[in-house]
């Protein structure tokens, strides 16, 4: 089957960062991605909190901030990358998507980096910035005055909506809804939370990939028609616990909002991305076999790993991301001029 053949082929590109091998580099012309986080709420030893980030051209763009994403990027690519990522965009607010943003963006600056940080998201996005702003405006007066320069520790923050938000240099992000607003079971219809989830698409080069965000997957979801002509596609699920214990009814309160296998297959078949891939996985502990034999999709598909990189070119190579970087902020050369 062709998943079987994406293995062997995964197996052999991991040779690329092993010690004495290259790490593959994008291209101009190609997008690399590296999964730093690939579960959910649920604390995991193996999976952090959903967090990827997209190398295209010169830019370095993070989607979304969760649990330990600070920490596995500098496991990625040490003091460069930390200081080197100046975007974000957010998918939504939930905490597991957001609460690394302050990391990302003092981390980044205290070591380094001298131009603001960027941040786009849904309604709300700006308010939440701001708060993060009013919650560390003490700190980041204190380290200014003790010397750390001045520049860099803006953030700049704003809510898009569906449609071309971002145009520049070659990459193009678009933003569209997807269905994870709180719903009715009965009837299916939204409970008026209000704001708004996002799912993103970034087209660099002629590649191309989509974000799919925490969502149900419904067949009138807008994964579908965004998702045509598409390299990779990154989608989240969630696996039903079993039995009835209180445990496992609590970690099921959350099916009406995340896609389970199924729903990820009928997606995939209707857009046949070059790639499928499964990230944002619940729960983090579920093997990848089981996954991908939930999964009746026979296109080429793989279940994301903390670390694992695509490089998306004529081929998408799959390799590792760590160590790459440099460990010693005084070996470093990354503080910007």
């Amino acid at each position: 089957m062709s998943r079987i053949r994406l293995v062997v082929a995964s197996l052999i590109a991991l040779g690329l960062c092993m010690p004495g091998f290259p790490v593959a580099v994008a291209a101009d012309d190609e997008i690399k991605l590296t999964f730093l986080g690939t579960g959910a709420p649920r604390p995991s030893h193996e999976r952090y909190g959903p967090a990827i980030l997209v190398e295209a051209g010169n830019y370095k763009i993070m989607v979304d901030a969760g649990p330990g994403m600070r920490e596995r990027l500098f496991q990625a690519g040490g003091f460069e990358m930390l200081t080197d990522v100046d975007h974000l965009l957010i998918t939504h607010l939930h905490f597991d998507h957001t609460i690394s943003a302050p990391g990302l963006w003092l981390t980044g600056w205290l070591f380094g980096r001298k131009v603001p940080m960027n941040v786009y998201g849904p309604e709300g996005t700006a308010a939440m910035m701001k708060n993060f702003e009013a919650a560390y405006d003490w700190d980041i007066r204190y380290r200014k005055i003790v010397g750390v320069h001045a520049r860099g520790a803006e953030l700049l923050a704003t809510d898009v909506g569906p449609g071309v938000f971002f145009n520049k240099d070659g990459l193009k992000i678009t933003a569209f809804n997807v269905e994870h607003l709180p719903i009715d079971l009965d009837t299916g219809e939204e409970l008026g939370l209000e704001g708004a989830t996002l799912g993103y698409r970034i087209d660099y080069g002629g590649r191309s990939v989509l974000f799919s965000g925490d969502t149900r997957s419904t067949p009138s979801t807008q994964i579908i028609p965004m998702g045509q002509d598409l390299d990779v596609l990154i989608h989240e699920t969630q696996v039903p616990a079993p039995g009835d214990s209180p445990e496992a009814k609590l970690a099921n309160v959350s099916l009406s909002v995340h896609s389970t296998p199924a729903q990820v297959a009928y997606v995939f078949e209707k857009t046949k991305p070059r790639l499928g891939v499964y990230s944002h996985i619940i729960p983090p502990e579920i093997k990848s076999d089981e996954l991908l034999g939930m999964t009746d999709y026979d296109g080429e598909m793989l279940v994301a790993e903390d670390l694992m990189t695509l490089t998306i070119g004529d081929v998408i190579i799959v390799g590792r991301a760590e160590g790459a970087g440099t460990d010693i902020f005084t070996d470093a050369d990354v503080v910007d001029q």
